[in-house]
């Protein structure tokens, strides 16, 4: 991983894993460390799905199996108090575990299932996927949709969903987050 003084930002993705299974996935323990350097050194760190799990427990949270089952597909996403419009709308999520954020993060968003969204220092973290575009959800149904269906998810339902859905309010997230990592860039040029 490269050192922090090199990056302007960080984005830590998704993954099948589980962040608190470091015996079958040690590496995560290094990916955990530099989350949390990244916090120290007010590097500002976008963690995605897995990502918003590892940072959790980088920043004294913790990541756990989800007591309210899979959350997959697109689900409704509410912000808390003042949080922004781009955390609120429809998206898409694929995730079976949580996290309880660290006790100085601020929830932003919530679904009826889950913590969707928290924010810590130069920290955001989004349980949802704002990453994955069209093509990107259906490539991963391609991979995961038979192991989707044997957990009784209706994959030709979500595609189309998919389908008739406009374009990812994620894509709007994504790119407020960017322009307000390069603002804070131009700062401190």
């Amino acid at each position: 991983l490269p050192p922090h003084q090199d990056v302007a930002g960080v984005i830590v993705l998704g993954g099948p894993q589980s962040a608190y299974d470091v015996d079958n996935h040690p590496y995560l323990v290094e990916e955990k460390a530099y989350i949390a350097a990244a916090y120290d050194a007010e590097v500002p760190t976008l963690a995605v799905c897995l990502g918003s799990q590892l940072a959790a427990e980088a920043l004294g949270g913790h990541a756990l199996a989800g007591d309210n089952g899979l959350e997959v597909g697109f689900i409704d996403v509410k912000a808390v108090e003042d949080a922004g419009t781009s955390l609120e709308g429809r998206f898409f999520s694929f995730h079976s575990d949580t996290m309880v954020p660290p006790p100085s993060a601020v929830t932003l968003a919530v679904s009826d299932r889950y913590v969707q969204a928290w924010s810590s220092g130069s920290v955001l973290a989004i349980q949802f996927h704002p990453d994955l575009d069209r093509a990107g959800i259906e490539t991963l149904l391609g991979f995961e949709g038979d192991k989707l269906a044997s957990f009784g998810v209706d994959v030709p339902a979500l595609r189309q969903e998919l389908a008739a859905t406009a374009p990812s309010p994620g894509e709007r997230l994504v790119v407020d987050w960017l322009q307000t990592l390069r603002a804070a860039s131009s700062l401190r040029s």
